[in-house]
């Protein structure tokens, strides 16, 4: 069962564990774990002897995530949250099997950094398992901008797919599978752009979203780090 808190501080645009193949034993990473819901789903697949660490940037979210945990059940088990930089966190090479992560990196300015720091924290043979989302083609300046102001809206921080792809290649990721793309409604549109909700972000104006109306994707897709030799 995930906590009611987790469920309505999730503004995700899908489900990387669904679609992450964890294994019991498992060491999983979740790059922006806000409210907990990942952490909880992933802590369940892996089981008691597998490892969940949730990073966050804000000790906000991580103290929203441990209550989320706490209610699960999960207090007491292999669950560690921490304040981190998804940029350079604070966790040895090598040491995750899998790094999962929910419309997060889409906030990051420095996409780059971040799956670098992902591919350093894989084993070889590790993956990703990410939910984000992109635009189809370039969109105007000025309407960046606008988009920007608010830059927890997930729209602030989203590039187009084709640099999007070329970032998690260039990171060293290989054998990417797209599981879903879905372009997203206007009803879903005006969620996603004031992420985490209307009491943290101010909503957009109609006519900006009407602009990028069917230019914004949702995908759902893994990679993998290649095995040594």
């Amino acid at each position: 069962m995930v906590p009611e808190i987790a469920l309505n501080l999730s503004r995700g645009c899908g489900n990387p564990t669904g679609f992450a193949n964890l294994q019991p034993g498992d060491v999983v990473v979740d790059f922006g774990c806000g409210g907990g819901i990942d952490v909880v789903l992933a802590a369940h697949s892996v089981g008691s002897r597998g490892r969940v660490i949730g990073i966050d940037f804000t000790d906000e979210m991580i103290e929203r995530a441990g209550q989320t945990v706490k209610e699960a059940g999960l207090k007491d088990s292999n669950v560690e949250l921490q304040v981190a930089d998804m940029e350079e966190p604070p966790l040895p090479d090598g040491f995750a099997d899998v790094v999962v992560s929910n419309c997060v990196i889409n906030l990051c300015p420095d996409k780059e950094a971040v799956y670098r720091s992902a591919f350093r924290l894989l084993r070889p043979g590790g993956r990703v398992a990410i939910s984000d989302i992109v635009l189809t083609e370039e969109i105007d300046p000025q309407l960046r901008e606008r988009f920007q102001s608010t830059w927890a809206g997930c729209l602030g921080g989203a590039i187009p797919d084709e640099d999007y792809w070329r970032t998690v290649r260039r990171a060293g990721f290989r054998e990417i599978a797209v599981v879903a793309r879905h372009t997203l409604c206007l009803e879903e549109l005006e969620a996603m752009a004031c992420c985490p909700g209307k009491d943290f972000t101010p909503a957009p104006a109609e006519e900006d979203l009407a602009v990028v109306q069917d230019k914004v994707l949702s995908v759902k897709f893994t990679a993998a780090k290649p095995p040594m030799g």
